[in-house]
Protein backbone atom coordinates (compact mmCIF):
# COMPACT_ATOMS: atom_id res chain seq x y z
CA UNK A 1 0.00 0.00 0.00
CA UNK A 2 3.01 1.94 0.83
CA UNK A 3 4.39 1.69 -2.67
CA UNK A 4 0.98 2.50 -4.27
CA UNK A 5 0.47 5.85 -2.40
CA UNK A 6 4.05 6.50 -3.24
CA UNK A 7 3.23 5.95 -6.75
CA UNK A 8 0.33 8.18 -6.67
CA UNK A 9 2.24 11.07 -5.08
CA UNK A 10 4.73 10.80 -7.95
CA UNK A 11 2.09 10.95 -10.71
CA UNK A 12 0.41 14.18 -8.48
CA UNK A 13 3.68 15.61 -8.54
CA UNK A 14 4.16 15.00 -12.22
CA UNK A 15 0.74 16.46 -13.30
CA UNK A 16 1.19 19.58 -11.11
CA UNK A 17 5.17 20.07 -12.83
CA UNK A 18 3.22 19.47 -16.64
CA UNK A 19 0.68 22.00 -15.22
CA UNK A 20 2.89 24.89 -15.54
CA UNK A 21 5.04 24.72 -18.72
CA UNK A 22 7.79 27.44 -18.78
CA UNK A 23 7.90 27.27 -14.62
CA UNK A 24 11.73 26.70 -15.00
CA UNK A 25 12.04 30.48 -16.87
CA UNK A 26 9.56 32.22 -14.36
CA UNK A 27 11.01 33.77 -11.74
CA UNK A 28 12.54 37.52 -12.89
CA UNK A 29 16.45 37.66 -13.43
CA UNK A 30 18.52 40.06 -11.95
CA UNK A 31 20.16 41.21 -15.42
CA UNK A 32 17.31 43.27 -17.20
CA UNK A 33 19.25 42.30 -20.28
CA UNK A 34 18.52 39.07 -20.13
CA UNK A 35 16.71 37.10 -22.82
CA UNK A 36 14.34 33.92 -21.55
CA UNK A 37 15.72 31.72 -24.01
CA UNK A 38 13.70 29.52 -25.99
CA UNK A 39 12.28 26.12 -24.81
CA UNK A 40 14.78 23.26 -25.65
CA UNK A 41 12.97 21.14 -29.30
CA UNK A 42 12.38 18.28 -27.19
CA UNK A 43 15.27 17.63 -25.20
CA UNK A 44 17.52 14.58 -25.51
CA UNK A 45 16.22 13.20 -21.93
CA UNK A 46 13.03 13.22 -23.10
CA UNK A 47 13.38 11.00 -26.04
CA UNK A 48 11.53 7.56 -25.09
CA UNK A 49 13.06 5.41 -27.49
CA UNK A 50 16.96 3.81 -27.61
CA UNK A 51 19.01 5.83 -29.49
CA UNK A 52 18.84 3.21 -31.85
CA UNK A 53 15.52 3.24 -32.92
CA UNK A 54 16.05 6.49 -35.87
CA UNK A 55 18.91 7.39 -37.20
CA UNK A 56 21.23 10.25 -36.68
CA UNK A 57 19.87 12.11 -39.48
CA UNK A 58 16.36 11.21 -38.32
CA UNK A 59 16.61 11.90 -34.14
CA UNK A 60 18.17 15.37 -35.76
CA UNK A 61 14.98 16.02 -37.41
CA UNK A 62 12.94 15.47 -34.56
CA UNK A 63 14.69 17.17 -32.57
CA UNK A 64 14.88 20.23 -34.36
CA UNK A 65 12.72 23.21 -33.77
CA UNK A 66 10.57 22.73 -37.12
CA UNK A 67 6.87 20.75 -37.13
CA UNK A 68 6.38 18.48 -40.05
CA UNK A 69 3.01 17.19 -41.37
CA UNK A 70 5.07 14.04 -42.11
CA UNK A 71 7.07 13.62 -38.50
CA UNK A 72 3.55 14.07 -36.78
CA UNK A 73 3.72 10.24 -36.00
CA UNK A 74 6.54 10.22 -34.52
CA UNK A 75 6.50 13.39 -32.88
CA UNK A 76 3.80 11.63 -30.79
CA UNK A 77 5.49 8.89 -30.13
CA UNK A 78 8.41 10.52 -28.96
CA UNK A 79 6.96 13.61 -26.77
CA UNK A 80 3.08 13.44 -26.36
CA UNK A 81 2.61 13.64 -22.70
CA UNK A 82 -0.85 10.90 -23.05
CA UNK A 83 1.80 8.54 -24.85
CA UNK A 84 4.52 8.75 -22.62
CA UNK A 85 2.43 8.16 -19.69
CA UNK A 86 0.50 5.17 -21.36
CA UNK A 87 3.79 3.92 -22.05
CA UNK A 88 4.91 3.86 -18.24
CA UNK A 89 1.71 1.93 -17.36
CA UNK A 90 2.00 -0.44 -20.11
CA UNK A 91 6.05 -1.37 -18.89
CA UNK A 92 4.60 -2.26 -15.51
CA UNK A 93 1.66 -4.44 -17.02
CA UNK A 94 3.60 -5.67 -19.80
CA UNK A 95 5.06 -9.37 -17.91
CA UNK A 96 1.35 -9.83 -16.12
CA UNK A 97 -1.37 -11.80 -17.00
CA UNK A 98 -4.91 -11.74 -15.83
CA UNK A 99 -4.39 -13.67 -12.34
CA UNK A 100 -1.53 -11.09 -11.68
CA UNK A 101 -3.94 -7.70 -12.40
CA UNK A 102 -6.49 -9.58 -10.18
CA UNK A 103 -4.17 -9.85 -7.18
CA UNK A 104 -2.63 -6.49 -7.75
CA UNK A 105 -6.14 -5.02 -7.56
CA UNK A 106 -7.45 -7.34 -4.65
CA UNK A 107 -4.26 -6.42 -2.56
CA UNK A 108 -5.75 -2.81 -3.07
CA UNK A 109 -9.08 -3.79 -2.08
CA UNK A 110 -7.81 -5.48 1.06
CA UNK A 111 -5.77 -2.33 2.41
CA UNK A 112 -8.53 -0.09 1.44
CA UNK A 113 -10.75 -2.22 4.19
CA UNK A 114 -8.20 -2.30 6.53
CA UNK A 115 -8.41 1.76 6.33
CA UNK A 116 -12.15 1.56 6.67
CA UNK A 117 -11.13 -1.04 9.94
CA UNK A 118 -9.03 2.06 11.09
CA UNK A 119 -11.71 4.70 10.87
CA UNK A 120 -14.51 2.62 12.30
CA UNK A 121 -11.72 1.89 15.39
CA UNK A 122 -11.83 5.91 15.57
CA UNK A 123 -15.58 5.94 15.50
CA UNK A 124 -15.29 7.79 12.13
CA UNK A 125 -18.35 6.54 10.25
CA UNK A 126 -18.32 8.18 7.32
CA UNK A 127 -15.52 7.31 6.36
CA UNK A 128 -15.71 4.21 7.36
CA UNK A 129 -18.52 3.79 4.74
CA UNK A 130 -16.73 5.95 2.10
CA UNK A 131 -13.70 3.45 2.21
CA UNK A 132 -15.52 0.22 2.36
CA UNK A 133 -17.87 2.31 -0.38
CA UNK A 134 -14.43 2.27 -2.98
CA UNK A 135 -13.39 -1.07 -2.12
CA UNK A 136 -16.58 -3.08 -2.63
CA UNK A 137 -16.65 -0.78 -6.21
CA UNK A 138 -13.26 -1.91 -7.08
CA UNK A 139 -13.49 -5.61 -5.53
CA UNK A 140 -16.32 -5.87 -8.29
CA UNK A 141 -14.14 -4.33 -11.02
CA UNK A 142 -11.45 -7.11 -9.90
CA UNK A 143 -14.29 -9.74 -10.68
CA UNK A 144 -15.23 -8.13 -13.64
CA UNK A 145 -11.66 -7.60 -15.38
CA UNK A 146 -10.86 -9.11 -18.71
CA UNK A 147 -8.30 -6.35 -19.91
CA UNK A 148 -4.91 -8.41 -19.78
CA UNK A 149 -1.50 -6.31 -21.15
CA UNK A 150 -2.51 -7.30 -24.76
CA UNK A 151 -5.65 -5.60 -24.46
CA UNK A 152 -4.43 -2.64 -22.85
CA UNK A 153 -1.50 -1.99 -25.26
CA UNK A 154 -4.11 -2.40 -28.21
CA UNK A 155 -5.64 0.46 -26.32
CA UNK A 156 -2.75 2.87 -26.02
CA UNK A 157 -1.98 2.16 -29.65
CA UNK A 158 -5.75 3.25 -30.51
CA UNK A 159 -5.30 6.23 -28.76
CA UNK A 160 -1.86 7.12 -30.20
CA UNK A 161 -3.05 6.42 -33.32
CA UNK A 162 -5.87 9.21 -32.40
CA UNK A 163 -3.48 11.59 -31.31
CA UNK A 164 -1.75 11.01 -34.95
CA UNK A 165 -4.81 11.71 -36.83
CA UNK A 166 -6.06 14.87 -34.81
CA UNK A 167 -2.68 16.13 -35.10
CA UNK A 168 -3.16 16.13 -38.87
CA UNK A 169 -6.94 17.93 -38.00
CA UNK A 170 -4.92 20.29 -35.85
CA UNK A 171 -1.73 21.06 -38.40
CA UNK A 172 -4.47 21.67 -41.14
CA UNK A 173 -6.48 24.14 -39.31
CA UNK A 174 -3.49 26.50 -38.33
CA UNK A 175 -2.52 26.51 -42.11
CA UNK A 176 -6.24 27.18 -42.97
CA UNK A 177 -5.91 29.83 -40.68
CA UNK A 178 -2.95 31.60 -42.08
CA UNK A 179 -4.48 31.57 -45.04
CA UNK A 180 -7.90 33.39 -43.92
CA UNK A 181 -5.69 35.76 -41.49
CA UNK A 182 -4.24 37.62 -44.63
CA UNK A 183 -7.28 37.17 -46.77
CA UNK A 184 -8.90 38.98 -43.71
CA UNK A 185 -6.54 41.85 -43.59
CA UNK A 186 -6.41 42.63 -47.55
CA UNK A 187 -10.32 42.90 -46.94
CA UNK A 188 -9.43 45.40 -44.13
CA UNK A 189 -7.81 47.05 -46.67
CA UNK A 190 -10.47 47.35 -49.30
CA UNK A 191 -12.91 48.52 -46.32
CA UNK A 192 -10.33 51.10 -45.13
CA UNK A 193 -10.21 51.98 -48.92
CA UNK A 194 -14.26 52.31 -49.60
CA UNK A 195 -14.79 53.81 -46.14
CA UNK A 196 -12.00 56.59 -47.56
CA UNK A 197 -13.97 56.77 -50.82
CA UNK A 198 -17.42 57.48 -49.20
CA UNK A 199 -15.73 60.37 -47.06
CA UNK A 200 -14.91 61.91 -50.09
CA UNK A 201 -18.36 61.63 -51.92
CA UNK A 202 -19.83 63.02 -48.74
CA UNK A 203 -17.78 65.84 -48.83
CA UNK A 204 -19.08 66.70 -52.33
CA UNK A 205 -22.54 66.01 -51.42
CA UNK A 206 -22.79 62.85 -52.89
CA UNK A 207 -23.05 60.15 -49.64
CA UNK A 208 -24.19 61.12 -46.51
CA UNK A 209 -22.84 61.03 -42.70
CA UNK A 210 -24.50 57.71 -42.29
CA UNK A 211 -23.07 55.67 -45.04
CA UNK A 212 -19.70 57.28 -43.51
CA UNK A 213 -20.73 55.93 -40.09
CA UNK A 214 -21.60 52.70 -41.73
CA UNK A 215 -18.52 52.31 -43.83
CA UNK A 216 -16.60 53.05 -40.74
CA UNK A 217 -18.39 50.07 -38.90
CA UNK A 218 -17.72 47.75 -42.00
CA UNK A 219 -14.01 48.46 -40.97
CA UNK A 220 -14.07 48.43 -37.13
CA UNK A 221 -16.53 44.99 -37.79
CA UNK A 222 -13.65 43.60 -39.86
CA UNK A 223 -10.90 44.29 -36.92
CA UNK A 224 -12.63 42.19 -34.78
CA UNK A 225 -12.78 39.32 -37.10
CA UNK A 226 -9.00 39.27 -37.63
CA UNK A 227 -8.94 39.67 -33.96
CA UNK A 228 -10.56 36.53 -33.38
CA UNK A 229 -9.43 34.51 -36.05
CA UNK A 230 -5.68 35.53 -34.41
CA UNK A 231 -6.84 34.54 -31.58
CA UNK A 232 -8.20 31.03 -32.94
CA UNK A 233 -5.10 30.49 -34.68
CA UNK A 234 -2.86 31.14 -31.47
CA UNK A 235 -5.24 28.24 -29.35
CA UNK A 236 -4.74 26.28 -32.21
CA UNK A 237 -0.89 26.56 -32.06
CA UNK A 238 -0.88 25.86 -28.58
CA UNK A 239 -2.53 22.54 -28.79
CA UNK A 240 0.23 21.68 -31.49
CA UNK A 241 3.05 22.69 -29.62
CA UNK A 242 1.84 20.72 -26.49
CA UNK A 243 0.85 17.59 -28.28
CA UNK A 244 3.96 17.39 -29.87
CA UNK A 245 6.54 18.22 -27.06
CA UNK A 246 7.46 21.97 -27.08
CA UNK A 247 6.03 24.18 -24.82
CA UNK A 248 3.25 26.24 -24.86
CA UNK A 249 4.66 29.27 -25.93
CA UNK A 250 7.33 28.13 -28.27
CA UNK A 251 7.69 29.11 -31.88
CA UNK A 252 8.42 26.45 -33.96
CA UNK A 253 8.74 26.47 -37.61
CA UNK A 254 5.96 25.19 -39.19
CA UNK A 255 5.47 23.94 -42.28
CA UNK A 256 2.62 23.62 -44.26
CA UNK A 257 1.30 20.40 -45.61
CA UNK A 258 2.43 18.79 -48.44
CA UNK A 259 0.63 19.01 -51.66
CA UNK A 260 -1.94 16.07 -52.44
CA UNK A 261 -0.92 13.07 -54.47
CA UNK A 262 -3.82 12.48 -56.65
CA UNK A 263 -2.66 9.17 -57.56
CA UNK A 264 -3.46 7.77 -54.23
CA UNK A 265 -7.29 7.59 -55.18
CA UNK A 266 -6.32 5.36 -57.83
CA UNK A 267 -5.28 2.98 -55.56
CA UNK A 268 -7.96 2.84 -52.95
CA UNK A 269 -10.92 0.50 -53.17
CA UNK A 270 -13.48 0.24 -50.49
CA UNK A 271 -14.32 -3.14 -51.44
CA UNK A 272 -10.94 -4.79 -51.98
CA UNK A 273 -9.70 -3.11 -48.50
CA UNK A 274 -12.20 -3.91 -46.75
CA UNK A 275 -10.78 -7.13 -45.05
CA UNK A 276 -7.29 -5.33 -44.43
CA UNK A 277 -9.31 -2.71 -42.23
CA UNK A 278 -11.17 -5.01 -40.50
CA UNK A 279 -8.52 -6.90 -39.26
CA UNK A 280 -6.42 -4.15 -38.49
CA UNK A 281 -9.06 -2.32 -36.72
CA UNK A 282 -8.44 -2.02 -32.70
CA UNK A 283 -11.95 -2.57 -31.69
CA UNK A 284 -11.98 -5.45 -33.31
CA UNK A 285 -9.17 -6.93 -32.37
CA UNK A 286 -9.27 -5.66 -28.45
CA UNK A 287 -12.45 -7.40 -28.52
CA UNK A 288 -11.48 -10.13 -29.97
CA UNK A 289 -8.78 -10.83 -27.63
CA UNK A 290 -11.41 -9.92 -24.69
CA UNK A 291 -13.95 -12.73 -26.21
CA UNK A 292 -11.07 -14.82 -25.42
CA UNK A 293 -10.80 -14.04 -21.84
CA UNK A 294 -14.57 -13.95 -20.61
CA UNK A 295 -15.56 -17.47 -19.18
CA UNK A 296 -19.62 -17.33 -19.86
CA UNK A 297 -21.37 -18.23 -22.92
CA UNK A 298 -23.70 -15.20 -22.66
CA UNK A 299 -20.45 -13.24 -22.12
CA UNK A 300 -19.07 -14.41 -25.16
CA UNK A 301 -22.31 -13.70 -27.18
CA UNK A 302 -22.20 -10.11 -25.82
CA UNK A 303 -19.02 -9.53 -27.03
CA UNK A 304 -19.26 -11.12 -30.14
CA UNK A 305 -22.10 -9.37 -30.97
CA UNK A 306 -19.74 -5.85 -29.88
CA UNK A 307 -17.08 -7.23 -32.93
CA UNK A 308 -19.68 -8.03 -35.62
CA UNK A 309 -21.26 -4.18 -34.59
CA UNK A 310 -17.07 -2.93 -35.22
CA UNK A 311 -16.58 -4.64 -38.70
CA UNK A 312 -20.56 -3.09 -39.57
CA UNK A 313 -19.17 0.45 -38.68
CA UNK A 314 -15.38 -0.33 -40.62
CA UNK A 315 -17.53 -1.23 -43.78
CA UNK A 316 -19.97 1.98 -43.36
CA UNK A 317 -17.01 4.09 -42.69
CA UNK A 318 -14.43 3.20 -45.24
CA UNK A 319 -17.23 3.27 -48.07
CA UNK A 320 -18.27 6.99 -46.64
CA UNK A 321 -14.67 8.18 -46.41
CA UNK A 322 -14.18 7.00 -50.04
CA UNK A 323 -17.20 8.96 -51.34
CA UNK A 324 -16.13 12.07 -49.19
CA UNK A 325 -12.57 11.64 -50.99
CA UNK A 326 -13.92 11.90 -54.51
CA UNK A 327 -16.50 14.61 -53.13
CA UNK A 328 -13.22 16.58 -52.18
CA UNK A 329 -11.53 15.59 -54.89
CA UNK A 330 -14.24 17.52 -57.30
CA UNK A 331 -14.21 20.21 -54.59
CA UNK A 332 -10.69 20.69 -55.63
CA UNK A 333 -11.47 20.46 -59.45
CA UNK A 334 -14.24 23.89 -58.75
CA UNK A 335 -11.94 25.39 -56.93
CA UNK A 336 -9.18 25.31 -59.42
CA UNK A 337 -11.93 26.96 -62.14
CA UNK A 338 -12.96 29.44 -60.39
CA UNK A 339 -9.19 30.69 -59.62
CA UNK A 340 -8.50 30.67 -63.40
CA UNK A 341 -12.21 32.78 -63.63
CA UNK A 342 -11.04 35.14 -60.73
CA UNK A 343 -7.91 35.78 -62.54
CA UNK A 344 -9.23 36.68 -66.05
CA UNK A 345 -11.45 38.92 -64.40
CA UNK A 346 -8.29 40.35 -62.44
CA UNK A 347 -6.27 40.81 -65.61
CA UNK A 348 -9.52 42.89 -67.22
CA UNK A 349 -9.82 44.85 -64.31
CA UNK A 350 -5.76 45.72 -64.42
CA UNK A 351 -6.86 47.07 -68.22
CA UNK A 352 -9.69 48.82 -67.42
CA UNK A 353 -7.93 50.41 -64.75
CA UNK A 354 -5.35 51.63 -67.31
CA UNK A 355 -7.37 53.31 -69.32
CA UNK A 356 -9.60 54.78 -66.22
CA UNK A 357 -12.90 53.04 -66.83
CA UNK A 358 -12.96 51.64 -63.55
CA UNK A 359 -11.60 52.99 -59.92
CA UNK A 360 -8.71 51.61 -57.76
CA UNK A 361 -11.30 50.95 -55.25
CA UNK A 362 -13.31 48.40 -58.09
CA UNK A 363 -9.85 47.09 -59.41
CA UNK A 364 -9.11 46.30 -55.27
CA UNK A 365 -12.34 44.55 -55.01
CA UNK A 366 -10.91 42.12 -57.99
CA UNK A 367 -7.59 41.42 -56.57
CA UNK A 368 -9.29 40.66 -53.40
CA UNK A 369 -11.99 38.21 -54.87
CA UNK A 370 -8.53 36.88 -56.26
CA UNK A 371 -6.96 35.94 -53.09
CA UNK A 372 -10.50 34.51 -51.88
CA UNK A 373 -10.51 32.13 -55.32
CA UNK A 374 -6.55 30.77 -54.02
CA UNK A 375 -7.65 30.51 -50.65
CA UNK A 376 -10.21 28.32 -52.23
CA UNK A 377 -7.70 26.34 -53.69
CA UNK A 378 -5.61 25.82 -50.67
CA UNK A 379 -8.17 24.69 -48.74
CA UNK A 380 -9.58 22.46 -50.71
CA UNK A 381 -6.04 20.97 -51.16
CA UNK A 382 -6.30 20.46 -47.68
CA UNK A 383 -9.30 18.81 -47.35
CA UNK A 384 -8.23 16.28 -49.44
CA UNK A 385 -5.07 15.63 -48.19
CA UNK A 386 -6.97 14.94 -44.93
CA UNK A 387 -9.41 13.13 -46.49
CA UNK A 388 -6.84 10.53 -48.35
CA UNK A 389 -5.26 10.28 -44.94
CA UNK A 390 -8.09 9.83 -42.80
CA UNK A 391 -9.39 6.95 -45.01
CA UNK A 392 -5.98 5.55 -44.69
CA UNK A 393 -6.31 6.00 -40.84
CA UNK A 394 -9.41 3.88 -41.47
CA UNK A 395 -7.81 0.93 -43.25
CA UNK A 396 -5.11 0.62 -40.90
CA UNK A 397 -7.52 0.62 -37.87
CA UNK A 398 -8.57 3.57 -36.83
CA UNK A 399 -12.59 3.77 -36.34
CA UNK A 400 -13.59 7.50 -37.53
CA UNK A 401 -16.86 8.99 -37.53
CA UNK A 402 -17.62 10.72 -40.53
Amino acid sequence: MKEYRKRAALALAALMAASAPGAVFAADHPDERFEKPEAPRPDYNQDLSPSFAYSEEKWASLRDNVMEYGELADLIHEYNPTVRSNRSSYNDMRNKDLNDVYDELMQDVNDIWDMADDAAANDDFITEASRNFSANSLAQQADNNYQDPEMQKLQYDQTEANLVYQAQQLMSTYEQAGYNLSYLQNTKSLLETQYNVVQAQRNVGMATDTDVLNAQKSVQDQEASILSAQKSADNVHRQLCLMLGWQADAQPEIKPLPEPDLSRINAMNPSADLAKAVANNYDVRYNTKKKDNVTTQELKESVQATIDNAADTVARSLNSQYNTVLTARDALNTAQSQLVLAQTNLNTAAAQLAVGTITQAEYQSSENSLQSAENGVRSAKLQLQLAMDAYDWIVNGLTLSN
